[in-house]
């Protein structure tokens, strides 16, 4: 399998990762065809692909890889979908990263791990967010070099047409304004996306977190 420098991330075996695949490989697509701002090819890889592509993935800060799945606020969880015969499961960001580490990703890389879930920079009443806990986690574990992007609201997978004078189609994102409204904005935004090193520890209660089926674990 030959990996770009941008990836898309599956922590599911395709047989269980519901759209996320044809989604990934639409949104890659759309970049490749120019309909998207940023000319870009997306490797996919899922955790039951042969090898360790992600070792193959660049060591500079101008690579990517994408986690795809379902989140919420403060959830130390994502998930991918259930109809279609997928039944829903849900993993933590200790698997996914473990997932990660499985399928090549080495200690050298310096890049972006981009949470491409909903609410993933959002952290909870007592939780951080995803993003945070999934770079707390590879610090730990050695990953130094790199850092992760959360985003604060919900979001597409697939380049769509943003309202307002857009020439390009753009991921978008829908946020929560200080007013209260919702606008629709794209994921390059600064209000879009937050960004993490790491610095510190995952929290005692969210260590160890088994994974779960059909309902998401009150965590």
């Amino acid at each position: 399998m030959h990996i770009s420098d941008r990836c898309f991330f599956i922590a599911w075996p395709r047989a269980e990762a519901a759209d996320f695949v044809r989604e990934a490989t639409e949104a890659s697509d759309k970049g490749t065809s120019g309909a998207a701002h940023r000319k870009r090819s997306f490797s996919v890889v899922c955790w039951d692909d042969p090898g360790k592509p992600l070792g193959e993935m660049g060591l500079t800060s101008t690579t990517r890889i994408e986690l795809v799945g379902h989140g919420k606020a403060g959830s130390p969880y994502i998930s991918n979908t259930g109809g279609g015969g997928v039944r829903k499961q849900y993993l933590s960001f200790e698997t996914v990263c473990d997932r990660m580490i499985e399928k090549g990703l080495v200690k050298r890389y310096a890049g972006a791990i981009s949470c491409g879930v909903c609410y993933s920079g959002v952290k909870g009443n007592t939780n951080p967010s995803f993003a945070d806990l999934v770079s707390r986690y590879l610090n730990h574990k050695g990953y130094i070099l790199l850092h992760t992007i959360g985003y604060m609201g919900s979001m597409n997978t697939v380049h769509e047409v943003l309202p307002g004078k857009h020439k390009y189609e753009h991921r978008p994102v829908d946020v929560t304004k200080s007013d209260g409204t919702m606008a629709t904005i794209k994921t390059s935004d600064w209000a879009a996306w937050k960004h993490y090193s790491g610095v510190w520890r995952v929290p005692k209660n969210l260590e160890n977190l088994p994974i779960a089926w059909d309902t998401r674990p009150n965590v």
